[in-house]
């Protein structure tokens, strides 16, 4: 990647704040720049409302990318996407059911990721490596699954609990506070000191396990490790913003496409655009029909489709 391709690319988070804190419901009094360096209410509204959720859905974002870089790098699958996988959706029912029984959300939800990504990697081996088709057909089962058990859960919630629970499922990014982000961001940067950690593996998984363990790798401990980190970032991601689609396929791609097939160059890219992608999703899901507000979940929906329709179809010409 040129070097002025990779300021650029390094750059696109700044841009995303700079983008998700001018924008929103309301018109900040005196623009901007007169908000920030002047005490009252537009500056309360960008340093406590607007900051936090820019920050979070950078954070999300990139703990998404991420987690989609290295379940395409792991799997060998341009199709691998926590979403697609039902991962997300196996986080989401294990968040929803920690909820009610008082149990902490993130490792709930990290639980309900990791089993829902044993159950499809079990169930879409052809005696073999896992199948693209069996792995889309086995996400697309799951989903449908923990779709139905949530909707069990909505069901026999009270009015005002079920609308909660669904706007967060669409995809919520509400402003949290610094005391709920900081936590978040401490665990993220280690899920993702983690993934780059295993950068140089995933590298050499990507020659083929007989080649991998010629060279010394311990194949199982790696795929364990990236696997335990991807349900681990996928967790996070849902604990605090619900089921965002589609950007843990996206956004790899694109990355790949900027900085080739390495990992360790990958996983930062993937992170750098995935933050800049939700911020701006956000920023559009709170401008487009102000004051009402669409879940950032149907912005990336929007996008994400369609870039999956032309995936597959350029898979099905790589076997036809």
């Amino acid at each position: 990647m040129k070097r002025g391709v990779s300021q650029l690319v390094y750059s696109v988070p700044f841009w995303g704040v700079v983008v998700g804190v001018a924008v929103g419901s309301v018109d900040l009094p005196g623009g901007l720049w007169d908000s920030l360096i002047h005490a009252g209410v537009g500056r309360d509204i960008l340093i406590d409302i607007r900051l936090p959720r820019v920050l979070l859905a950078g954070t999300v974002g990139a703990l998404l990318a991420s987690a989609g870089c290295a379940l395409q790098g792991l799997l060998r699958n341009p199709l691998a996407d926590p979403y697609l996988l039902g991962v997300s959706g196996g986080a989401s029912l294990g968040s929803a059911i920690g909820l009610l029984l008082g149990v902490a959300q993130p490792p709930a939800a990290m639980a309900g990721a990791l089993l829902a990504l044993g159950a499809v990697l079990i169930f879409s081996r052809g005696g073999g490596a896992p199948s693209a088709t069996l792995m889309v057909l086995a996400g697309a089962a799951l989903h449908a699954l923990t779709s139905s058990i949530l909707t069990l859960i909505l069901s026999q919630a009270r009015r005002e609990e079920s609308a909660g629970i669904l706007f967060w499922l669409l995809g919520s990014l509400e402003s949290p506070s610094y005391g709920r982000l900081l936590p978040l961001l401490a665990l993220a940067l280690l899920v993702f000191g983690g993934l780059w950690a295993l950068a140089p593996s995933l590298n050499l998984l990507s020659l083929g396990d007989d080649s991998a363990r010629a060279l010394g790798l311990s194949t199982e401990k790696v795929r364990w490790a990236a696997v335990l980190l991807a349900a681990g970032a996928t967790g996070l991601a849902v604990t605090f913003n619900g089921v965002i689609p589609f950007v843990g396929l996206v956004v790899p791609h694109a990355a790949r496409l900027l900085a080739g097939h390495d990992n360790r160059k990958v996983l930062p890219v993937s992170a750098s655009l995935g933050a800049g992608l939700l911020m701006g999703a956000d920023a559009l899901g709170r401008s487009v029909m102000a004051p009402q507000e669409i879940p950032v979940g149907v912005v990336t929906a929007l996008v994400g489709a369609p870039f999956f329709l032309l995936l597959l179809r350029r898979e099905r010409k790589k076997l036809g």
